[in-house]
């Protein structure tokens, strides 16, 4: 009876172990053939309260994507989070309120939507590209 009850429990066991086993990088894996490169010249400036964040859209945007596009900003105050702040119809600049005593790191990214024709059934529409990153101190 005992060794039967050990039989089972490594059999339950084993079991258990495999069905837990996959690849987390291929469930993850956003695989297709559209993005987007990243905001050029990246700068800033600060007066006061005040970081005026400034950049560049690209020339080489593909026709796969909806225009105009929106660069999205986030936040990051001393090492959290804050908020993202999205900038429409391919503006160039933001000014952006901060407490001069505090550390600031903005990471700047273009985003935008694929168009009905190029958009993959079960694919993501929106498209994210490599964050650039300001650090204020």
């Amino acid at each position: 009876m005992k060794s039967s009850l050990i039989y089972v429990l490594a059999v339950v066991l084993t079991m258990a172990l495999f069905t837990g086993c996959y690849d987390r990088g291929i469930v993850d894996e956003k695989d297709f053939d559209y993005s987007l490169p990243k905001v050029e010249n990246l700068a800033y400036t600060e007066q006061g309260n005040l970081v005026k964040l400034t950049w560049g859209i690209p020339a080489d945007i593909s026709p796969a994507f909806r225009r105009p596009l929106e660069v999205s900003i986030q936040k990051v105050e001393n090492g959290i989070y804050r908020e993202i702040i999205i900038v429409g119809v391919e503006g160039t600049s933001r000014d952006i309120e901060i407490d001069p005593s505090k550390t600031y790191r903005f990471v700047v990214k273009l985003a935008g939507y694929l168009t009905d024709e190029a958009r993959e059934t079960g694919k993501p529409d929106r498209v994210y590209s490599e964050g650039q990153v300001v650090e204020v101190e």
